[in-house]
């Protein structure tokens, strides 16, 4: 009988043990899936943010087009970087862009707990403003007064005059003026800009004809590789033709420095022009809404058609 009680008590140890082991295996379980599951949410969480701030700054480029175009630029942005959003992901607050999503996330060791998947949701908004300084901007300088219905800009002249739509050329680092309208220089609005005298009307219309025919390239099968370059109505600023202006307020009280030649000005704002052709010393084309990168400051600046820039809201 004392062996028969010795065996069954050994037996009673031997399945708590088997019991507590089993517990002990469920538990670790449960905290691999914490550190492991948990880690790939974070990362994911991380991944689907950084994919939504690029959309929405991206997205942002194309919101003075037109919505159509943000959505455009917004969906195939998504896309690349592996987490496409769809129109019904976007709103379109004052001035501003705004993506939402939610994804699904397989689990891997949490599905010993009964826990297949987890959601993990973001969101990302982007705002434009006037923009007070930026690069690759045109040195041309125009009027307030000729934006946005002067659609023909007489760069014959670099003389400040009450010439209407006259295109005035700015100092900057480049040697030639074709250089600086083919690269764009650095401008900012709390500066002042210098004119430069200089008449170099063939580098104009070389430096233009040579942006415009970028645009105008086709791939094997014919077709334009910008489309959307070919019209101002959805040109932005992936178009090469699309050029940006110095903006002052009049050309009246400029005076021409006697010894150089010239002439101080004060910045009043930037504005887009969409070129059509140069032609007899003349820009062809009509003024564009469009956003741009640098920095942004407050109030309106020249209005409607100021050049803007984008920044993160959240």
């Amino acid at each position: 009988m004392k062996e028969i009680l010795k065996l069954l008590k050994f037996d009673n140890e031997n399945g708590a043990s088997l019991v507590i082991v089993a517990l002990a295996m469920v538990a670790l379980l449960g905290f691999t899936a914490l550190a492991i599951d948990g880690g790939r949410l974070y990362i994911e969480k991380s991944k689907l943010q950084n994919a939504l701030d690029a959309t929405v700054l991206a997205g942002a480029q194309g919101l003075r087009t037109s919505q159509t175009r943000a959505i455009e630029i917004s969906e195939d942005v998504s896309e690349k970087n592996g987490y496409k959003v769809s129109a019904s992901d976007l709103s379109f607050p004052d001035n501003s862009i705004k993506a939402t999503k939610q994804i699904n996330v397989p689990m891997t060791f949490a599905k010993v707990i009964g826990i297949n998947t987890a959601t993990v949701s973001a969101s990302a908004k982007a705002t434009v403003g006037p923009l007070t300084k930026a690069s690759g901007i045109s040195p041309f300088v125009i009027m307030k007064s000729d934006i946005p219905n002067r659609t023909i800009l007489n760069c014959g002249s670099t003389n400040p005059g009450d010439l209407s739509g006259n295109c005035g050329y700015l100092k900057t680092s480049e040697s030639n003026l074709r250089d600086a309208i083919l690269k764009g220089s650095t401008f900012d609005s709390s500066k002042t800009v210098w004119t430069d005298p200089g008449a170099a009307v063939g580098q104009v219309g070389q430096a233009i004809d040579e942006l415009i025919a970028r645009d105008k390239l086709k791939d094997a099968a014919g077709n334009f590789i910008k489309p959307h370059c070919q019209s101002a109505s959805t040109a932005d600023n992936s178009c090469e033709r699309v050029l940006t202006f110095v903006v002052i307020d009049e050309w009246k009280d400029v005076k021409g420095n006697p010894v150089t030649g010239t002439s101080e000005l004060k910045i009043a704002g930037f504005a887009s022009f969409y070129i059509e052709k140069y032609d007899d010393k003349k820009l062809y084309g009509e003024f564009i809404k469009m956003v741009e990168q640098g920095e942004i400051g407050t109030g309106t600046g020249i209005g409607e058609y100021n050049l803007v820039g984008v920044k993160l809201d959240e």
